[in-house]
């Protein structure tokens, strides 16, 4: 762990090598994590990890046991062991373990069979935890770039309302009496406070009688009442409306020429599955009809041997056969109105895989041809998805979990802006 969060291939430390061109010195010093990182994303298997932990669990390892009091995490893995939808966080692992000092290769392989399979998450949570971090490691560089600075002025946080949130930096002033918080306005400032009385008098040096205290208390009590009553009914509403939108699907009549939509690239596609709840559709299709269990949605980095990702949209999802431990992708493209540039309104499906063979500890998939000669002249979208998925589960293979199924799902890249001693740049994660 040492040497993936500190070491260098060379024993000259980046941060001594002169930077060339536009390139900022941080940037270069986080380069060996950056790869580190990526490397190990793509070697990750959660899933592995998760059944590798239930089982020691479950036989009663005594070294794994043990661990799991050490860090406090024996009740929520026998929670997981019971229920594997509850299974925690990994985080919530780790981080006890990174604390006290038990992150070691052995105990790593203990708990999850393989270091590779959670090295990214190592990487992530040691880097943030390390107290501190090496000076000459990637991490120490990129800490580094936030330590405070004397010589440089912070960027003062914009101002945003503490009633309902604006941010503005004209139109919010600050409260005359602590000058802590900002409103957009007297209005927003009346509402709150009775909220903010006590912080006020407080930040002043003033006593806070237990008459006010407790009214502020109530009501902050009353209003997360009130988000939380909101949010019930939201929930409700969306349960609602999805089953209105999957009821409609499942009794809608077979139409003659199909449903069609274009996708962004303004490319005329047919509709499989409608609605901006079609991934929720084909989950539920899966588990109602099939007994699958949904593992993932899918955002390919890269894809996985034997597809072409010249053919097939990155975006899908993944299935299995508890069955027979047998793995199903469905990859598809999302479509649009307005010739792709509107709202969402389904899913065309590119195509329906399974893993044909293993070679050199590789899935090697396959894909799976519409059942067109089965489908009846009165079977609508839901009951030909339904057979096309049923094919797949009976050509699945059953693929032990050593072996790298080559799925490599970063997700949708969350892009945000970073403001550093050197700059602002964009920051991909």
């Amino acid at each position: 762990m040492t040497e993936l969060l500190g070491g260098y291939p060379s024993k000259s430390p980046l941060c001594e090598i002169e930077p060339k061109g536009a390139w900022p010195p941080g940037f270069i010093r986080s380069l060996p994590f950056t790869f580190q990182h990526q490397v190990a994303k793509q070697q990750s298997d959660l899933s592995s990890a998760k059944t590798h932990l239930i089982e020691a669990y479950k036989r009663k390892d005594s070294d794994v046991r043990g661990i799991l009091e050490e860090i406090n995490c024996m009740h929520c893995v026998y929670k997981g062991s019971c229920d594997e939808s509850r299974f925690p966080d990994f985080q919530a692992i780790l981080v006890p373990l990174f604390q006290k000092n038990l992150a070691s290769d052995e105990n790593i392989e203990l708990l999850f069979g393989k270091v590779s399979f959670v090295r990214h998450l190592l990487l992530d949570v040691g880097s943030q935890l390390a107290d501190p971090p090496p000076p000459n490691s990637p991490a120490g560089a990129v800490l580094s770039q936030y330590l405070y600075n004397p010589e440089m002025d912070a960027a003062p946080a914009p101002k945003s309302c503490a009633e309902c949130g604006l941010v503005s930096e004209d139109s919010c002033s600050k409260c005359a009496g602590c000058k802590s918080v900002s409103y957009c306005s007297q209005d927003c400032q009346r509402k709150h406070w009775s909220i903010h009385k006590p912080d006020c008098l407080r930040a002043q040096g003033k006593k806070v009688s237990e008459k006010v205290a407790a009214k502020a208390q109530k009501e902050m009590e009353e209003r997360e009442e009130l988000e939380r009553k909101r949010n019930d009914q939201k929930r409700e509403q969306e349960t609602k409306e999805f089953m209105e939108i999957f009821t409609s699907y499942a009794q809608e009549q077979p139409k003659l020429g199909g449903h069609w939509a274009h996708d962004c690239d303004g490319k005329r596609l047919q509709i499989y599955v409608p609605s901006e709840y079609a991934d929720q559709i084909i989950g539920n299709i899966g588990k109602l009809f099939l007994d699958l269990r949904q593992v993932q949605i899918l955002s390919l980095g890269m894809y996985p041997d034997g597809i072409d990702p010249n053919r097939y949209g990155y975006r899908g999802i993944e299935f299995v056969d508890p069955s027979k431990d047998a793995h199903i992708l469905i990859l598809f493209e999302r479509l649009f109105s307005n010739g792709g540039e509107g709202g969402g309104v389904g899913l065309h499906i590119d195509g329906v895989f399974v893993v044909e063979k293993v070679m050199k500890g590789r899935a090697q998939w396959v894909l799976i041809p519409e059942p067109t000669a089965s489908y009846a002249s009165d079977d609508n979208r839901l009951a030909k998805l339904v057979k096309h998925l049923k094919l797949a589960k009976e050509k699945a293979k059953r693929v032990p979990q050593t072996v790298d199924l080559g799925i490599h799902n970063p997700g949708d890249p969350n892009l945000s802006m970073m403001a550093t001693q050197f700059g602002k740049f964009v920051s991909v994660d």
